[in-house]
């Protein structure tokens, strides 16, 4: 799955893939959001998101009864 950030230099559909902007944005390496991203993303891997993991006892689900 891609990611996407939001481009403040797109107008009309700021929504962008990281993708798109890493080979083609000539302004990347001044671009607070792709900065960001590249700090977030650094020690992670793009398969797994260790933020995303959360233990089941750190978020039990409600019971149904």
């Amino acid at each position: 799955m891609a990611d996407y950030i939001f481009c403040l230099r797109k107008k009309s559909n700021p929504r962008i893939d990281i993708r798109i902007c890493q080979e083609r944005c000539r302004f990347k390496d001044r671009c607070a959001e792709f900065l960001d991203y590249q700090k977030r993303s650094s020690g992670q891997s793009s398969i797994l998101n260790s933020r995303l993991i959360i233990s089941p006892l750190l978020n039990p689900m409600p019971s149904k009864n």
